[in-house]
C-alpha cells in the first residue's frame, strides 16, 4: 500500500511539472505575441520629425523659456504636459522626474489651469518653479488634446517623439523611439505587421 501510494504521489509530482513547463511555454508565446508597449502618438498638430514650434513660455519662477529652436549645451529636452485637475498627471509625476534624471533629460512641465493650483503642484511634487511652465499657449501649438502628453525634442529643436503617456513604458518608448529612428512605436509595429495576400 505504501509503495502505491509513493508511485502514485512521484506520478502527481511529474504531471504537475510537465503541466507548469507547458503553461511556462504558452507565457513564452503569448509574451512574444503581444505588443510592446508605447506612447500613443496623436496624429494632430506638428508631427515628429518637423521642428518644434518656437516659443517663450513664462516659468513659475517668473523667468522666460524658449521652446524650439537648438538647446545649447543639452541633447534632449522633455516637455511633459499636465494640468492640477488631471489625476494621472499628479500620479505619473515622480515617475516622470525620475525618469528625466535617470536618462539626463532637460525636463520641462507645461501647465494649463489656474496659476495657484500649479503651483501647489510644483510645491507637492518638489517641482523647482524655473521647470514649471504655466503654458496653455504651448498646449495649443502642440495641440495636446488629452493628458499626460510628453513631447521629446531633440538638440536641434525637432520633435523627437511624442505621444500619450500613462507609465514609465510609455515615457520609454519616447526615448527608444527617437534612437532607433522612428516616429513612434506605432510606426515600429505597422512595419512588422505581416501583409496579407
Amino acid at each position: 500500500m505504501l509503495l502505491v501510494s509513493q508511485v502514485m504521489l512521484w506520478v502527481a509530482v511529474i504531471a504537475l511539472a510537465v503541466a507548469v513547463l507547458a503553461l511556462a511555454r504558452q507565457v513564452g508565446v503569448l509574451h512574444e505575441r503581444i505588443a510592446p508597449v508605447g506612447a500613443l502618438a496623436l496624429g494632430r498638430g506638428p508631427q515628429t520629425g518637423e521642428a518644434a514650434p518656437r516659443l517663450t513660455v513664462r516659468t513659475l519662477a517668473g523667468s522666460s523659456v524658449e521652446i524650439g529652436g537648438p538647446l545649447p549645451g543639452r541633447a534632449l529636452r522633455l516637455l511633459f504636459f499636465v494640468a492640477p485637475t488631471c489625476p494621472i498627471c499628479k500620479s505619473l509625476l515622480p515617475t516622470v522626474k525620475a525618469f528625466a534624471d535617470s536618462e539626463k533629460l532637460d525636463l520641462l512641465l507645461i501647465g494649463d489651469g489656474e496659476l495657484d493650483q500649479q503651483r501647489q503642484m510644483a510645491e507637492r511634487f518638489a517641482v523647482p518653479p524655473e521647470r514649471f511652465a504655466d503654458a496653455p499657449e504651448a498646449g495649443r501649438a502642440f495641440q495636446v488634446a488629452k493628458l499626460p502628453y510628453a513631447v521629446l525634442v531633440n538638440e536641434l529643436g525637432v520633435i523627437a517623439a511624442q505621444g500619450l503617456v500613462n507609465s514609465r513604458e510609455h515615457l520609454e518608448s519616447l526615448v527608444t523611439a527617437h534612437e532607433m529612428g522612428l516616429r513612434s512605436v506605432q510606426e515600429y509595429l505597422a512595419g512588422r505587421a505581416p501583409t496579407s495576400a
